[in-house]
């Protein structure tokens, strides 16, 4: 069992700075990039989305920068309030198998007031919206040299529990099917309806048996067999006292969730009106749902990370979408080697997810500015 440090942090001041880190571009050209995964390969996996229905794609990206698409014609459509586009989200590969979480699409419309939403009425893009999709691939996606296409009849066969199998053109194999998929929708008395938004998932080495999925509709956290797909509710995230004058209180809105020993850490990205100060990241126990908040007084924290230190407390980072969402301003990331935390790296545009490799490069995608971006130490 990994050892696990409980910290409750302040993020620092924008004057509180670690040295100068050198930030490149790795890889460019991306469309509204999600989630980000290395490869046992050295590579990285990235979920996109474009503007086009059914248009998302999980592309690989090897070293230098080159992006490969893997998968494409995946579920995906405008999401409310917005319109943006939304598609597959988080990814966990094991072996030759790859699990695809697919977000809410355009399963939805804006409702006659603001805050609320219903069905849409003409019915969404993709039957498979809300879901988990299992790809097995004829050989590590570290080497597969094609790309695989799903198209609408596809989509609709998985729905129908039916097994899907694509060819690449070069002899490689995708053999898909659903794992589960959760309820897209539930009546709600102040939205009309709230929808099931999944955005990331991970696993845990100690409870193997399961994925965990963090809703950000739901403001939930999913256990989901992952060899059955039976879905329960490990955890809900209840919404906090608005501390300015509207709305009279402020949705979680849980948009990642990363393994910390045995433990789960979920960034809460927090709602509108997105005041400073109510993000933050809380610690979840997966045999009980107990929750704790483990880094707090945060602005818009979308992703968190963890590494380890023999004999010592880990090294956490904390991303930020924005240092001010209500004024446009752009991503940092933040680094904790103590209590407080000091900007890493700032100027980041709109950065949904990042990993971390053996030697602290730091990988994020930038989802506004269609980049990867590494973060190298100094």
């Amino acid at each position: 069992m990994s050892k696990t440090f409980p910290l409750v942090a302040l993020l620092a001041s924008a004057a509180s700075l670690v040295p100068a880190q050198k930030v490149t571009v790795y890889a460019t050209g991306l469309k509204n990039p999600t989630q980000i995964i290395q490869t046992p390969g050295g590579n990285l996996l990235v979920t996109e989305t474009d503007t086009p229905i059914n248009s998302g794609r999980v592309s690989r990206i090897s070293s230098g920068g080159a992006v490969h698409p893997l998968m494409t014609g995946l579920p995906s459509g405008p999401s409310i309030p917005a319109n943006d586009p939304d598609g597959p989200s988080g990814i966990i590969l094991a072996g030759q198998v790859l699990y695809i979480e697919i977000g809410e699409g355009d399963g939805f419309v804006n409702g006659p007031n603001q805050g609320q939403m219903v069905p849409n009425p003409a019915g969404g893009s993709s039957p498979i919206f809300a879901s988990i999709m299992k790809v097995t691939f004829s050989a590590s996606p570290d080497l597969i040299g094609g790309t695989f296409a799903l198209t609408a009849d596809n989509q609709s066969d998985l729905s129908l529990g039916k097994v899907v199998t694509l060819t690449d053109g070069s002899g490689d194999t995708a053999t898909c099917e659903m794992l589960t998929q959760l309820r897209q929708g539930i009546p709600d008395p102040v939205t009309l309806w709230r929808h099931s938004h999944p955005y990331a998932m991970t696993s845990l080495a100690s409870q193997p048996n399961y994925f965990y999925i963090a809703d950000a509709g739901r403001n939930l956290v999913w256990q989901v067999d992952n060899s059955t797909g039976k879905t329960i509710a490990l955890a809900e995230f209840a919404s906090t006292p608005d501390p300015v004058a509207g709305p009279p209180v402020i949705e979680a809105v849980p948009d990642n969730i990363r393994p910390y020993g045995n433990q789960l850490l979920v960034a809460l990205l927090s709602g509108a009106p997105f005041v400073g100060g109510q993000s933050r990241v809380v610690q979840v126990d997966p045999a009980t749902g107990a929750q704790s908040v483990f880094i707090a007084d945060l602005t818009s924290t979308i992703d968190v990370g963890v590494v380890p230190v023999p004999n010592a407390r880990p090294i956490f980072y904390t991303l930020q979408y924005s240092s001010s969402l209500t004024t446009g301003a752009p991503g940092q990331l933040i680094r904790y080697d103590g209590p407080l935390g000091k900007i890493y790296a700032d100027g980041l545009k709109g950065p949904t997810s990042m990993t971390i490799d053996s030697s602290g490069n730091i990988y994020i995608a930038e989802h506004d500015g269609g980049d990867i971006v590494l973060v190298t130490p100094q």
